[in-house]
């Protein structure tokens, strides 16, 4: 078997409309946003954004569009990675509630020319973590910068291949780094579990080739093998040989773009495989190759029930202990058993679908300025906006949403954060 995500690999790495509110004067007008601000009250339609809790303006020479539906929420901020040039690994804090007045940003590389590796991690207690290596330093270091922006500590760190790095909820801060032998072809993955206080805690070698962003882990194996945590290697709640010339497909709905393996609630997973395959060759693939994607569900007790294969057009993501199937405009919502729970066809071009922190599922279209909150287990419309209502010209946006009414957007080529409170 191919296995993508032997071991440990560096990773780094929504939209909302307000159903029944009016829109008062200007209130996108410094974004150069759409909103009818001067058409009569009547005409007004009911899903266009009121005025924002606060805006913000990021600094000229920063871009936090590219990623910035991939936030990360925390108790107080929401964070946003941003670029700043080359070798960039800047983060960019937003007060949830005060955004304009105790936002911060950090910038890893402090000067450095070069930065190399960088992985990143998000504590419960606010903390943002950073692994990776300066062109000045010798070893890697594991750095933690507080949620008020300030360097907190720094701890040296031998990594030698990757590195893979994860912040679990009791506050432990673990690594996950591949490790060459005494001997030229002898290899073993080292984790090693540190204290908020960056003090290291424990090592161990382990067999596993990746932490997932819920704490479950993937053994290193022939097959894949799934374990509830990196504490209970004993004995795993699945294991499955996936099939000949087919790989674990990547996980592009998270920050992390780790694998493609979902859990769900109440112990069920779902992975998404994939295999190459020769095509017609066109202008666009010279090279004639495609891929044929297939999704495997699984029970609580590992089961297989489900092996359906993907169309080009198809794609899903999981929400509660469920998944939803996406066929260009069209979604539906599947149960833990694929008894279909609820459709949905929505309008706007290239939509793509996330879940936000609450379990809604998002849909957005940045073309078209279209966002959709929906319920995931029927696909009942929560919230739905359409940013370009009565303009004269339509415009992009990029949103995250964080559920529950707490939407943040960003117009396309701007630099104005808005925070919005939906009703």
């Amino acid at each position: 078997m191919k296995f993508q995500f032997k071991p440990a690999v560096l990773g780094m790495a929504i939209v909302v409309g307000l159903t029944g509110v009016g829109v008062s004067a200007g209130s996108l007008v410094s974004a150069e946003g759409p909103a009818a601000a001067t058409a009569p009250a009547a005409a007004v339609p009911t899903n266009v954004l009121a005025n924002p809790d606060w805006t913000l303006e990021i600094p000229a020479g920063q871009d936090i569009e590219s990623l910035f539906d991939f936030a990360t929420l925390g108790t107080d901020n929401v964070y946003f990675r941003t670029e700043q040039g080359e070798s960039s690994f800047v983060v960019q804090a937003l007060d949830r509630k005060n955004g304009d007045k105790n936002s911060w940003k950090y910038d890893f590389r402090a000067g450095t020319k070069m930065l190399s590796g960088g992985d990143l991690a998000y504590g419960t207690n606010g903390d943002v973590y950073f692994l990776g290596k300066r062109a000045e330093d010798k070893t890697h270091t594991l750095r933690a910068v507080s949620k008020q922006g300030k360097l907190k500590w720094t701890t040296p760190v031998e990594v030698e291949i990757g590195g893979d790095l994860h912040a679990m909820p009791n506050g432990d801060i673990l690594l996950l780094s591949s490790v060459q032998g005494p001997k030229k072809a002898e290899m073993y993955t080292l984790l090693r579990t540190f204290g908020q206080d960056g003090k290291l805690k424990s090592e161990k070698k382990v067999e596993v080739s990746r932490i997932l962003e819920n704490g479950q882990v993937l053994g290193d194996a022939p097959t894949l093998q799934l374990y509830a945590s990196i504490h209970a290697l004993s004995k795993p709640i699945l294991d499955y040989a996936i099939p000949k010339d087919y790989m674990l497909f990547y996980n592009f709905h998270s920050n992390s773009s780790g694998p493609a393996v979902y859990p769900l609630t109440g112990g069920g997973t779902v992975i998404e495989i994939y295999k190459d395959v020769k095509i017609k060759k066109s202008k666009s693939n010279e090279a004639g190759i495609g891929s044929k994607h297939m999704m495997v569900v699984f029970d609580a007790k590992g089961k297989k029930t489900l092996e359906r294969p993907l169309a080009d057009d198809e794609t899903f993501v999981t929400a509660g202990s469920g998944y939803i199937l996406q066929k260009g405009q069209t979604f539906e919502a599947y149960d833990a058993n694929n008894k279909r729970t609820g459709t949905q066809t929505l309008e706007g071009r290239d939509l793509w679908m996330m879940v936000a922190p609450s379990g809604e599922v998002t849909v957005t279209s940045k073309k078209d300025g279209r966002f959709y909150a929906l319920n995931a287990k029927t696909l009942s419309k929560v919230h739905e906006v359409d940013m370009n209502a009565d303009a004269e010209r339509v415009r992009g946006y990029s949103f995250y949403y964080a559920g529950k009414g707490e939407l943040y957007m960003l117009g396309r080529g701007e630099k104005t954060v808005f925070r919005y409170t939906l009703k």
